[in-house]
């Protein structure tokens, strides 16, 4: 039996002040990795501040698949993953982190 990944869906901070109310939203979180298209605006940065490891891939380019989903949750499993999105982010941190976890049943 596998331990499921969580992934925690948002939308990428494109400055400064959405990296920090990002981070503040995911305090208590133990964020093992940060997942992204190549070149997000904010997701290097975000990875930087959160101490953690930036993986690229261009599937994250859309909103994800569960093919997608399950390919980061497959390479982190018992791990906690932050998983930018495309959508409409910015300083204020307007949308917020959903939390998924995905094992065996997914």
């Amino acid at each position: 039996m596998h331990c499921p990944a969580t992934l925690l869906l948002t939308s990428a901070p494109t400055d400064e002040g959405g990296v920090t109310a990002l981070v503040d939203r995911l305090r208590g979180e133990l964020v093992m990795a940060v997942v992204a298209a190549p070149d997000v605006p904010g997701a290097a940065r975000l990875a930087e501040v959160l101490d953690t490891s930036l993986e690229t891939d261009a599937a994250f380019a859309a909103v994800p698949d569960r093919d997608a989903l399950m390919g980061v949750a497959d390479l982190h499993r018992g791990e906690t993953v932050v998983v930018l999105t495309p959508g409409q982010e910015g300083s204020e941190g307007g949308s917020g982190v959903r939390r998924v976890e995905l094992g065996d049943s997914f």
